[in-house]
């Protein structure tokens, strides 16, 4: 069985999230109050309409004991996209934080977060479904998912009793801009054969070859955020700063980048060993205004009717 949403809820008390690249301080804040606001970008007029979305119903069933992300599932692992008609993913709780509160991908591991609980690698299989009355806003929503955010935000309220509340803070991050002698990258062709590998939910493709301490990675049809991603950050309270897209690309590229010789730091921190100059591109540090995300009460999710 699954578990139907009661037509009450509490708001939560959010102020001042933060804007990034393009977003308003304002329309973050609102968002977290409850009155969502498209995150970057221009949201079409359907789904521009509507500002707050519940899942309809909401199955949160915990991974078997024992399964690793390794492992695969009926529930894609660590999806963060919508489903035409909900949202099916199995992922951990702060993940579903960071749809619910970070305003883009690129964010996750650099939000610091205070009072966190002793559970938060628990992996949950999550399968929610959308209104009929919501159906076409959230088919038409924007290219940031909105709407996603905002049904997220509400199921962890409703299912978890989330209280959460941020406090502003300026932090650092690195820019993605491109070098003065220009990109290096290799615009991919669509339809051109290309080694299989892991694909990517962008819809690129990479694999890795060469020795496993010295690894090249080798993108196929990558769009500049599969780079950031993977320069960036993963997991929470990581101590490397953000990396934030600022060369205003929007192709597709076919690109390898190689780990230094003899790396210094952890092998994870991808943005220290693994130079983008050859690709024609350069992180530069920064500040972007941020938050600290305070949880005043959070519980597992409760059990399915």
């Amino acid at each position: 069985m699954v578990h139907k949403l009661s037509k009450t809820s509490c708001h939560f008390c959010l102020v001042s999230l933060f804007l990034v690249t393009g977003f308003a301080l304002w329309g973050i804040q609102a968002a977290a109050q409850g009155s969502n606001v498209a995150h970057g970008g221009k949201s079409s007029s359907e789904g521009a309409k509507k500002k707050e979305v519940k899942f309809e119903v909401i199955s949160i069933r915990p991974a078997k004991p024992g399964w690793s992300p390794y492992d695969g599932g009926s529930a894609p692992v660590g999806n963060t996209n919508p489903t035409p008609t909900g949202f099916v993913s199995t992922l951990t709780i702060w993940q579903m934080l960071m749809i619910a509160y970070a305003p883009d991908d690129q964010s996750w591991g650099s939000i610091p977060i205070v009072n966190w609980p002793a559970w938060p690698a628990d992996w949950y299989v999550v399968n929610a479904r959308i209104s009929e009355a919501d159906v076409e806003a959230w088919r038409n929503q924007s290219g940031h998912h909105d709407l996603l955010h905002s049904a997220m935000r509400n199921l962890l309220k409703d299912r978890c009793k989330l209280v959460v509340h941020m406090q502003p803070t300026e932090l650092p991050d690195y820019k993605l801009v491109i070098r003065k002698k220009g990109l290096k990258m290799k615009t991919a062709v669509p339809g051109s054969a290309h080694p299989k590998g892991f694909t990517l939910p962008s819809g690129a493709v990479r694999f890795a070859d060469g020795p496993r301490e010295r690894p090249t990675w080798h993108y196929y049809g990558a769009t500049i955020g599969d780079l950031v991603e993977f320069l960036s950050p993963a997991g929470t309270g990581s101590p490397v700063p953000p990396v934030h897209d600022e060369t205003g690309l929007t192709g597709r590229y076919d690109f390898a980048i190689q780990m230094i010789d003899d790396p210094s730091r952890d092998p994870a921190e991808s943005i220290y060993n693994f130079p983008v100059t050859p690709l024609g591109l350069e992180l530069k540090p920064g500040k972007y205004p941020g938050f600290k995300m305070v949880i005043d009460h959070i519980e597992k999710p409760s059990a399915n009717d």
